[in-house]
């Protein structure tokens, strides 16, 4: 064979370009199909990311609530114990200040008819021992085990006044380092000379019925039955002690609960091995006056497993569609090469026009069947592709009418309330979103103030700020009440929402003439009250969100405002801004904005707000909507 016979073999041509197009085709269908999936995969990670989240501060909203109400039972008994504690400190004077005179069996009787439960005594020395006690298994218990009780112990004995602890688990000998015994109510008064320290402890049945009926057992299971993604929950007391629980826990989890309180911060565990990733969240429930620290520690166990299934599911779909729109192109041009190579030249430069971007431009036709139905194929991807551009614009064009008629359920402008400045401003962080702000005369001279935040984002979230938006003001229509108005509205979302959603909703009236607040905070992030005088205070959730429970038990609550007073109304897209390197714009910085700001309008003060915020984040995209409403008193 000569080398003129080996230069124009047909099939050398027609594998060099059904190589040189399934490259092309190769190229462009892995370029999109990447780009398809990292925004899938993004979507679907930030989906799993919100409802992790959501469940986290769910977790940690319920945990203060029922502390809250635990605090407050637990705070009734405090009175008796004072009145005996200074009966044990006259009879320690009446001894010479020397607790081996003392006859605390007797003081103990004295002391034990004011309560239904076993009482005990107790004497610490200036180190933390149990010098002197009712019962003998405590003698010679050494505090300083306990570096944290006994660094509050030597405060009580340096001091004079009276202090009582909640009702705690207590050290049941010497060798005890865990703290798993019974429930104990503890109160302590210092020595005249400061040398002891006295302590009573009441023990009593009804401590473990309160705590059955106040437990954060039922929040654990309402958790673990709304995410499908919760596999176990538990709550750890301050000594590592399970608290309550649900579901699957992991194997060390009282260890990484230890170092968690320890560090008093929480921090994230992944395990591939069993598809899981769990989050350690320290709540701070350390009060300062008092002995014991009540503070908690929530282990969330999430599985990944569904999250996963659809990262692999969406890897496999993306594989199938480029390799079969691979395989199809190749067959393609194996078709069309086969019989016309002559025509190559002609069909490359018409796909060389319409890679450039003139879609608009038609493939020249070819007097042969298969060349046609090429032809008639491109065209047709051609028109699809303009159609699917059209169809974007319009959806788009939608979406723009969607912002638009959003911004339509937010009011034109703020009414003007004698003797206050108002001012207020939303970001929604897509095209749509789900903040809402509202003010509006509520009769007998009052007004209005809203903010609320639905869970979610985009047009799901838009639909449910309308339906909230709407419902509040009607109900507000008739009742007069804050307490009320929300309570009304939660069995109204409910009924016509299900429980697919929630809102979170800070809902107060303005009494201008009184110059009174009174509102509602319904699960929602707790609204800055800024005093002329330079102090701060929040105005913290009085209930759950709306449409989390049936019969949420709202309470309100009434503050009087002075001239001067800045009360700032925003939503967690404020605080929870994450700047390029995934650092949350935080309540810190948000109260130096104020109290930087005070001395300006409302109007100033949103600006100044938002600035803070844009200079945070930097060029990092907007996680969150984004709305805050200022209330100024003149």
């Amino acid at each position: 064979m000569t080398g003129h016979d080996i230069r124009h073999r047909p099939v050398s041509l027609i594998w060099y370009l059904i190589g040189f197009i399934a490259l092309i085709i190769g190229i462009v269908v892995a370029s999109s199909l990447a780009v398809s999936y990292l925004v899938a995969e993004q979507a679907i990670r930030g989906d799993f990311a919100i409802l992790e989240n959501n469940t986290a501060n769910t977790a940690v909203e319920s945990i203060w609530m029922v502390n809250t109400g635990l605090g407050l039972i637990d705070d009734d008994m405090n009175p008796a114990l004072n009145e005996s504690l200074i009966v044990f400190r006259d009879a320690y004077v009446r001894a010479g200040n020397d607790p081996a005179k003392m006859d605390l069996a007797a003081v103990r009787d004295r002391i034990a008819p004011a309560y239904e439960g076993d009482v005990n005594l107790y004497i610490f020395s200036a180190d933390g021992i149990i010098v002197a006690s009712t019962l003998p298994e405590m003698r010679g218990v050494d505090f300083r085990n306990y570096p944290d009780f006994y660094r509050q112990l030597t405060r009580i004995r340096s001091g004079s006044a009276f202090v009582a602890d909640r009702v705690v688990r207590s050290v049941q000998n010497a060798s005890d380092m865990t703290v798993e015994g019974t429930l104990r109510k503890f109160a302590y008064l210092p020595t005249p000379d400061h040398r002891y320290v006295l302590e009573i402890g009441v023990e009593s049945p009804e401590f473990s019925d309160v705590r059955a009926r106040y437990s954060y057992q039922q929040m654990a299971e309402r958790l673990l039955a709304v995410n499908p993604d919760l596999a176990g929950i538990r709550v750890y007391d301050f000594y590592g002690n399970i608290a309550a629980g649900a579901g699957t826990p992991r194997t060390n989890g009282a260890a990484d609960a230890l170092r968690a309180i320890a560090d008093r911060t929480g921090f994230s565990v992944t395990d591939a091995a069993e598809h899981s990733e769990t989050r350690y969240i320290f709540v701070d429930l350390r009060d300062p006056e008092a002995a014991s620290d009540m503070s908690v520690v929530i282990e969330l166990v999430f599985s990944t497993a569904r999250r996963e299934n659809a990262l692999t599911g969406l890897v496999i779909r993306n594989l199938f569609i480029g390799a079969g729109a691979i395989l199809m192109g190749i067959l393609l041009a194996f078709a069309m090469f086969r019989r016309l190579t002559g025509a190559i030249g002609e069909i490359v430069e018409d796909v060389g026009i319409v890679a450039g971007g003139d879609l608009g431009h038609a493939i020249r036709s070819v007097d042969t069947r298969e060349f046609a139905e090429l032809e008639s194929g491109i065209n047709t991807m051609i028109k699809r592709i303009l159609s699917y551009t059209e169809e974007l614009e319009r959806k788009k064009a939608e979406l723009q009418v969607a912002a638009d008629i959003q911004q339509e359920f937010l009011p034109r402008s703020l009414p003007h309330i004698p003797g206050y400045d108002l001012a207020a401003a939303t970001i929604p962080a897509r095209e749509v979103g789900g903040d809402f702000y509202d003010v509006f005369p509520a009769g007998s001279g009052q007004h209005a103030l809203v903010i609320a935040d639905v869970a979610g984002k985009g047009v799901p979230a838009s639909l449910f700020m309308a339906f909230s938006r709407t419902v509040i003001r009607i109900v507000s229509r008739w009742e007069a009440s804050a307490r009320k108005v929300l309570s009304d509205s939660n069995t109204i979302f409910i009924g016509d929402t299900g429980s697919d959603t929630f809102v979170t909703v800070f809902y107060a009236l303005l009494d201008g003439g009184r110059q009174t607040l009174t509102y509602v905070n319904a699960g929602h992030n707790p609204p800055l009250l800024f005093h002329a005088g330079g102090t701060l205070d929040e105005l913290t959730p009085t209930g759950p969100v709306i449409g989390l429970v049936d019969d949420p038990g709202y309470t309100q609550s009434c503050v009087q405002l002075k001239s001067g007073d800045i009360l700032l109304m925003y939503t967690d897209g404020v605080t929870e801004a994450i700047n390029s390197k995934s650092t949350m714009f935080s309540d810190e910085r948000l109260r130096a904005v104020i109290r930087k700001s005070a001395g300006l309008p409302a109007s100033g003060i949103v600006r100044a707000v938002r600035a803070a915020i844009t200079e945070f984040c930097g060029d990092a995209p907007q996680f969150d909507d984004i709305t805050i409403l200022v209330l100024r008193v003149l």
